[in-house]
């Protein structure tokens, strides 16, 4: 069968194209500046929620015309190497464990005592505050960085081999710590033997007695099944790990103000939504700690915190600490 083809009047073919045009979703205009953050965890953890979010209300308050390409995964390096990438323009913004940034910045090193905040809540109000904000601000610009929001990465307990019901139990026990000489005076000073170890190793290391415990979050104590070979968990809240979120000095200066002002209000929103994933997250591991074969016990924290005291003589020393220290414990 031969079927003739049928030529459209111009008229006709022209409001037709027009008709299907208009019925295609518009292109999404590119944003005029781009903003490339880094980070180490999983998608599925509360610090791609947090940067996620930071990408969105960055887009909101700009009109589109700034965002955030997050990279997770350690895409873009770990948490070192993407600190340093902030100054190589490698990497724009990094989220970092504090123990890490300390290390470019020890002045930070303010954020890993032990016992530093009152709760959790004092914590927001803290990583809330314009003043501290400030105050951080000026200490990072001296080493070319400038604070965007603070992220939380977890309250951390003890695991254990044998129980903990009070300070006295860890008495010359092996507990694995970080590498940082504030995590390791803070269990020298709860009468533990602090023994430094890489993470990868710890399962092994607690199941043949290399160590008799570590500190950890409910989260990693449960997803790594630590359980397992530490079955006994004590509450004892020793530090709450703070992440600040930072970018390059130069790189922030180099943004226009509308953004630079966007993107703050941007990273102090979404750090709070970030602590509150994080806390939620926490928890809900916790209440599935509760139904596995854990003996959790609640020691009185008061000789936690007397004991670790003493530390801060040792680890507050530059003017810049002791300021910032001062600001921490001013608010309520």
């Amino acid at each position: 069968m031969n079927f003739k083809t049928t030529r459209l009047p111009a008229a006709i073919f022209a409001s037709l194209t027009l008709l299907a045009a208009s019925a295609l979703p518009a292109a999404a205009a590119a944003a005029e500046i781009v903003l490339k953050a880094s980070h180490n965890a999983n998608q599925d953890e509360p610090y791609h929620t947090g940067m996620m979010r930071m990408s969105e209300l960055l887009k909101e308050k700009t009109g589109g015309k700034a965002e955030i390409q997050v990279f997770s995964n350690a895409q873009l390096g770990d948490e070192a190497e993407s600190i340093q990438g902030t100054q190589l323009g490698i990497v724009d913004i990094a989220v970092t464990a504090n123990e890490v940034m300390a290390n470019f910045v020890p002045d930070m090193n303010v954020f890993s005592l032990p016992y530093l905040f009152k709760g959790p809540e004092h914590m927001d109000r803290v990583a809330n505050s314009p003043e501290v904000h400030e105050y951080l601000n000026e200490v990072l610009a001296k080493k070319g960085y400038r604070l965007v929001g603070l992220f939380f990465a977890g309250t951390r307990h003890i695991m254990s081999k044998k129980p903990i019901n009070a300070i006295g139990d860890l008495e010359g026990m092996k507990i694995r710590t970080l590498n940082n000489p504030i995590h390791i005076d803070a269990f020298k000073s709860f009468g533990a033997n602090p023994t430094p170890m890489a993470y990868t190793e710890l399962y092994g290391a607690l199941e043949t007695g290399v160590v008799d415990g570590a500190e950890a979050a409910n989260t990693n104590y449960h997803s790594r099944k630590f359980y397992e070979v530490a079955p006994n968990w004590a509450m004892v809240g020793w530090i709450e790990l703070v992440a600040p979120v930072v970018m390059g000095k130069a790189r922030f200066d180099a943004l226009p103000k509308d953004v630079q002002d966007a993107l703050l209000a941007a990273g102090t929103e979404a750090a709070a939504v970030q602590r509150k994933t994080y806390r939620e997250s926490d928890q809900r591991r916790f209440e599935e700690l509760k139904k596995l074969p854990v003996n959790i016990t609640h020691p009185d924290t008061a000789p936690f915190r007397a004991a670790s005291e003493k530390i801060y003589g040792t680890h507050v020393k530059t003017d810049e600490q002791k300021e910032l220290l001062r600001i921490i414990r001013a608010i309520d």
